[in-house]
Order: C-alpha cells, then structure tokens, then sequence
C-alpha cells in the first residue's frame, strides 16, 4: 500500500509508479494498533536486527521508514504535528535518554547501530535507565542491534512489542524482512538462543520494503559522520578498538595486500576468499575509503 502521497508526489523516487512511499500492508496495521494504544499511557520498544549477521541489509533503511510511517500514522488518528527528522535517530545508547526528553510525546526515537567494545553493557544500561525514567514519555523506539540472541532477556522478551529480523534477498538484493510479533519473537528468543537457531520460530508475516532512508539521507549521513567523529575524539587515542573493528582492518588490508602483489581483480579475490565480489568491494571500502562508497551499498555501513 501507499502512503504520505502529498510528501511523496509522482516523481520522488526512480521508478515510482503512483504518489506516496510504499509500505507492507500488515506492517502499517500493527503500527495503527500501536499508535492508538500509545494514549493509553503506553511506551512501544521495537527490535531491529540481522538473522545473518551481516553489514549492509539495509536495518538503517527500513528503521527510518517504520519511523516516518509511524509518525504519519500518530499524526493524523491524533490529530499532532510530531516531526520526525534525523534529530530522532541517536547512535550510542546513552544519548538515547537525553534526546528523550528532548522530543514531543508519542514521538519515534531511533537508536541505530553503534559499535564499541562495550556495546552491550552500554545497552543494557541504557535500557534499564530508559524504563525507569523515560517510560512515563509515551515514546515510540525502535533499537537496531547486531544479534537478536545477545540481547538481554528482559528486553527481547518482556519489554519489546515485536522484532524484525532484515535479510538479503537473492545475490545480496535488499527489500526483505521478516517481523515476529510480541507471541512469535518470544518464541523465537526462547527456542533459538541455545543454538542461534532462526528456524525454531516462524515469523508473524513475511514483508518488503523500498530503497530510501525516512529522513532526509544527507542530514542522517551527517549526522552520522558527526557523532563518529565525536566518538573518536572523545575515546582516541587510548579507546580500545573492538574486535569488528580489528578484523574489518585486518580484513581490507588483506585483500589490498593480494590486489596490490598479485595485480588480482575483485572477482578473483571474491573467488579465493569464497565469498561475492559485492562483498569483498564492501569490506575494502568500508575500511579503505569510507566516504566512496556507493550510496547503494551503503546504507546500513
């Protein structure tokens, strides 16, 4: 279905074939029944996070798009003017709390992916401080993580209302996820966290989504790079490096090592590492040249 037609007029987007963003049907139900309850003197936790692990499907994306429509959504059954804006979205977890108090109630506040070496510790905390403090709020959040199963117990079980879990499609295309409502993700983290296992749960529906960010993509890019850049001068040069870190160092200049001495092309470092050549282009210049990657293998770096 389609919806913001009037922000999102013929021409938006490459290859629109009618006025507004798409978004799955079911999806845009589960959101209503939360937006009508949120007055109810509720708080929402949404868990967003990646089944394979993996960099680049597009978490960021889709978790702006679930913001802007929930906006849209609380905006016109309640009769508000909430903006939703890159001033939402936060990248380390105790920044979470500040900006909470920052923005209007019933609003959607975004805590991207953030890597440290003390991730969850930081996360957890922040969580707990969150609930204590914030919940009277009334706030829509949502919580992109890189493992479902290392989430504590308590949120992934108690506190959260649903998980999406954002796959790769075919030859790493990106579009594609599978949501777990607050019955199936408890399944899900109960069955599956002794194994890892994703297949011990089935998920409440099977979605897809388009390309483009919910806010405007230079100012989250920019914000973004300003809040890295806070980070390092904060921590450097004494912060310890995390172990995604090292190896994605370890990893690129690995492979600049075999193109340099043996004159090797992508696809023939893709075919000796066993992996796809998107991949390999991903991993060098995520390390080597941060700022050329292309728009559209970078959305979730």
């Amino acid at each position: 279905m389609k919806i913001m037609t009037k922000k999102y007029p013929m021409g938006s987007f490459a290859n629109q074939k009618s006025p507004g963003r798409y978004i799955d049907g079911y999806l845009h139900e589960n959101l209503k029944v939360m937006a009508a309850a949120i007055k109810r003197d509720m708080t929402f936790l949404g868990i967003i996070f990646s089944s394979t692990l993996e960099v680049g499907t597009g978490k960021s994306v889709m978790a702006t798009q679930v913001g802007e429509a929930w906006t849209d959504i609380v905006n016109q059954m309640h009769k508000l003017e909430i903006p939703f804006t890159s001033k939402n979205v936060v990248w380390r977890p105790k920044d979470l709390i500040d900006v909470a108090f920052k923005v209007p109630k019933y609003s959607c506040l975004l805590l991207d992916e953030w890597e440290d070496a003390n991730y969850w510790s930081s996360l957890g905390m922040s969580l707990r401080t969150f609930f204590r403090k914030c919940r009277q709020l009334n706030l829509f959040i949502l919580c992109i993580i890189p493992n479902w199963f290392q989430l504590p117990l308590g949120y992934a079980v108690s506190r959260s209302a649903f998980a999406i879990d954002v796959r790769f499609g075919e030859n790493f295309t990106r579009g594609t996820y599978a949501f777990y409502n607050f019955r199936a993700k408890r399944q899900l983290y109960i069955k599956g966290k002794k194994f890892y296992d994703y297949n011990v749960a089935r998920p409440t529906f099977m979605g897809s989504f388009t390309d483009g960010y919910g806010v405007p993509e230079a100012e989250y890019r920019a914000a973004k790079m300003l809040d890295m850049k806070k980070y390092d001068e904060e921590d450097e040069p004494g912060r310890r490096k995390t172990p995604r870190e090292i190896e994605s160092k370890v990893r690129a200049e690995t492979i600049k090592k075999m193109r340099d001495t043996f004159k090797l092309t992508n696809k023939q470092v893709a075919k000796a590492l066993g992996v796809h050549e998107m991949t390999v282009s991903v991993w060098c210049n995520k390390e080597i040249e941060p700022n050329k990657l292309p728009v559209s293998l970078s959305a979730n770096v």
